[in-house]
């Protein structure tokens, strides 16, 4: 982990306001301790992207918790779609492809 001071100087585009601000709106959510913010590997990426967001592609304030938001939402299906894809291997073959067959179209056009 680090602190809020080391964060800052990897990122030579990010101001400090600019931080708290995120910090606040709860698009940066750091650990705290008496001496301040502290920030792991997750939250040192996500501060990179915000600023890829906002500095690079001109992402305004407002609009920027949205777009975290339905990342957030992309990145937790692909999530859910691997642990069903590891759970579908693990049936035996006859299930893994009426499930197959199932997807593809070829049960019927009933949807669920």
């Amino acid at each position: 982990m680090i602190r809020e001071a080391e964060l800052i100087a990897q990122f030579t585009v990010l101001k400090r306001e600019v931080l708290l601000t995120w910090i606040e709106e709860g698009v940066i959510e750091p650990h705290r301790d008496d001496q301040g913010y502290l920030f792991d590997q997750v939250d040192e990426s996500r501060v990179a992207l915000c600023c890829d967001l906002h500095y690079r592609m001109g992402l305004d304030h407002v609009s920027l918790p949205v777009i975290l938001s339905l990342i957030d939402q992309l990145h937790d299906a692909r999530r859910h779609l691997r642990t069903l894809t590891h759970a579908v291997a693990r049936q035996p073959e006859a299930v893994q492809r009426e499930i197959t067959r199932h997807l593809s179209g070829e049960a019927g056009t009933e949807r669920e």
